[in-house]
Parts: C-alpha cells; structure tokens; sequence
C-alpha cells in the first residue's frame, strides 16, 4: 500500500478514536501459549485459513504463495482482496469471528487492534526466529508490551531518486549542494524544478522536521500525550521546512498532487524526487535512468524518514492458530521473499536480502533497503491521526510564507489542545 494512503485513513481515525477502546479478550477467543518450535508446530487436522491482503498490489504474491503454503503443509488458504485497509471493519468483523484468519495491516494499527483484544499472541519459538530473520526496526511494530502481535513481512520508507542523465557525477548528498545546483537549473517558467517533494502531508513533512531531534509521541512513538509541539525542536523543523522554498519556488498546493510531481521526474523536468518504492515501477515503464540515495542532510544533520511496515496479523478469534501462526510467518520466509518482489515489487522486511533471487541483483531497490536501516518506524500512537491532521493544516501554510515558523507551532500546540477536548 501507498504511504500516501495509509496517511489519508489515518485521518479517519479522528472518530474511530472515540470508539474504540481496550476490552479483555473474549472466552473464545484463542492465545499462543505454545512453546513448541515452529518446526514442531503443527497445523490443526482440517485446518483451512482465509488470507486478506490490503492492496491489490499484492495479489498475486498473495495467491502465490498461498499455493506453496498448501504444498508445504497441506492447509488451503483462501485469498481475500479487502482493498484500502479499514480499520473498523477489521474490528467489527475479527470480533463477530467473521473476519479473516491472516490479514495485511499498516504497522501503525497494531497497538490499537492488539489493546482491543483482536490479535493472537505469537508463540515464543516463532517470535525468537522473528528475531533472528527480521529487520529489527521492523520488529518494533509488532512488538507490544511483553509479546510479538505479527509478522513485518514488507518494508517502506521515502528516498530520494535521481534522474541520472541530468545528474552527472555522485548526487548530491545536502541540501546546500541541491540549492546551489537547482539555481542554474530552475525555471518556473518552463515548470523545471531540480528538486521537488510533497510537503503537504505530515510523512513528506517529516525528514525536514526531524532535522533537528523532532520526534512526535517519545522516542518509541507510543506516547500519546507527547506530540512535541511545543518544542524548540519542533520549530527549528519546521524552519527548515521554510527554508526548502528556497529549493523548491513553487506553491504547496502543487508539490501535494503526486501524479504531477512523478511526471515531472518522468519527462525530465526534475532531477531529484521523494518518493518510494512504489514509484520504481512506474519509472521502469518508463524506461528512466534512475537511481537511488539517501535524504539530503541539512546543517551537516541528517533527515530522517518514517518507516511503514506491512505487518501480517493472526486474528485471536481463528480457529486454527496453530496454521495461522505458521502461515503469517512463511510470508516472511525466503520463497516468500523471492514472490514478494517478483510478484510485488515490494522489499522483504528479512534482514539479510543478498540470498533473495532477482532483489539481490536489483541496485534500486537494494539501495531502498540499506535507506531502511537510517529510518525510525512511524509513530503508533492510537492519537496519530491528530498529528496528520495538524502538520498538513501548518505546513504548507509555513512553506508558501502564510505563516511564520513560531506562529505555526503555537497554532499546533492550539489544535491540539482542541483536539484532545472534543476526545
């Protein structure tokens, strides 16, 4: 799924907020209190499972390696396409033992679907294997309190591409070098920007907030009452996000439509572009020399991004834990792996990706991974969707010069508070 997407439901969590709160899980619902390894656990006699995706990306993966699933352990998996996850549909449906056994879900539901009791605890054996296999920023999202609550089985996080026959050399690695490129290259008159990016929504917003120590809800991303707005930290940020008129002289009403932005890299017009893994196919249609790198630093400081995590959940309410458990992690195995970025053009959440057939040979999506290493998760506090709603209200107002970087915080900080009164 598109970040982009994920960013826009979260914003409907506004009211699912309200709703939703913390209940103790049912009597029928089932617990992993196995410690059996998972080359001992068994699937249940008669077991079948249905396997709901959230994007129709993954669909063929999906089918695929619900195939080899069958083959391997003799239990049908039924794929389900649900379409744009929907975060009170899932609840409404795992709850009423209607919904699927497996399903895809954004990393940043986790906490808020493991506190309303819908997700299995995994068992022990395959947590420490989870462990041993998986990207530990990517492990973070799953684990809540003292238990594993999913599989991380894909990996996003916003780069920074490069169109290599304008970009002759090493590119440019801060934003200083970008500035001082984009004077002889940028011509409003001819929409030739040398760099663009998104700065309308909170994700994009980000990497320039983050510049100086920002970071939203605590450390972990778990605190609901720290959005850090009013933080000397969080000003500085958006200071630097002023500053990047400067690169990029255009209004933010146009840097927010992303089919401008790609077909701006896609004709020449751009050299470089934020964006993700999500772009490259289309830039390989395309047929675009390309290539990938790291967020500009700014001030000698790195900028950070966000990293979205595809997590597969086991529902508490299965009725074939034991399948469901083995299932969700043979997404992240290494057939899995090969399928995901065959079938997908997504990246494994593994953390060794040089044994994964075609991905080891692909320097884009390789560089994708190693960016990876350098992100932090994006925030799973159940008051996220606040966050969007402020930074994509402030922002732009703070980069097209309606507002001044002091005033914008203080605004923040208001909206906030607002916010919380109407919970």
């Amino acid at each position: 799924m598109k970040f982009r997407q994920i960013i826009a439901l979260s914003l409907s969590a506004l009211i699912a907020y309200s709703m939703a709160g913390c209940r103790p899980l049912p009597q029928n619902a089932k617990t992993s209190g196995s410690t059996a390894s998972s080359e001992e656990l068994k699937p249940e006699s008669g077991a079948k499972l249905t396997f709901r995706i959230s994007s129709s990306n993954q669909l063929n993966f999906a089918k695929n390696i619900a195939k080899k699933f069958e083959q391997k352990y003799g239990v049908k998996v039924t794929v389900e396409d649900g379409g744009v996850y929907d975060q009170n549909k899932v609840n409404l449906e795992v709850a009423s033992n209607m919904g699927p056994d497996v399903f895809m879900s954004p990393h940043d539901k986790t906490i808020e679907s493991q506190r309303s009791g819908l997700l299995l605890k995994l068992d022990e054996q395959i947590t420490k294997e989870l462990k041993n296999e998986v990207n530990e920023v990517a492990m973070k999202t799953v684990t809540v309190d003292d238990g594993v609550y999913g599989v991380p089985v894909s990996i996003e996080i916003y780069v920074m591409f490069y169109n290599k026959k304008l970009v002759s050399g090493d590119p440019a690695s801060s934003f200083e070098q970008l500035l001082k490129e984009a004077k002889s290259f940028n011509n409003a008159a001819q929409n030739k920007f040398w760099f663009l990016s998104n700065v309308s929504e909170g994700a994009t917003m980000f990497p320039m907030l983050s510049v100086y120590g920002y970071r939203p809800f605590g450390e972990d991303g778990t605190d609901d009452n720290k959005p850090a707005f009013d933080t000397d930290e969080f000003e500085k940020g958006l200071e630097v996000l002023k500053k990047y008129h400067d690169l990029m002289p255009i209004s933010s009403g146009d840097l927010a439509n992303w089919d401008f932005l790609t077909n701006q890299f896609i004709t020449g017009k751009t050299a470089y572009f934020i964006g993700g893994p999500w772009n490259v196919k289309a830039f390989r249609d395309a047929k675009i020399d390309f290539g990938v790198t790291s967020l500009p630093t700014y001030d000698g400081k790195k900028e950070i991004s966000f990293a979205f995590i595809q997590n597969a959940q086991v529902s508490a309410y299965t009725k074939y834990p034991k399948a469901a458990q083995l299932f969700a992690k043979y997404l992240v195995s290494p057939e899995a792996a090969e399928l995901l970025y065959t079938d997908a053009s997504c990246i494994t959440s593994r953390k060794d990706i040089s044994q994964v057939k075609g991905l080891s040979d692909d320097e884009q999506l390789k560089a994708i991974a190693k960016c990876f290493d350098d992100s932090i998760p994006m925030p799973t506090a159940k008051r996220l969707s606040y966050f969007w709603t402020i930074t994509s209200s402030i922002g732009p107002a703070v980069f097209d010069g309606k507002m001044t970087p002091k005033a914008a915080a203080a605004k923040a900080k208001s909206d906030w508070d607002s916010l919380l009164k109407a919970e």
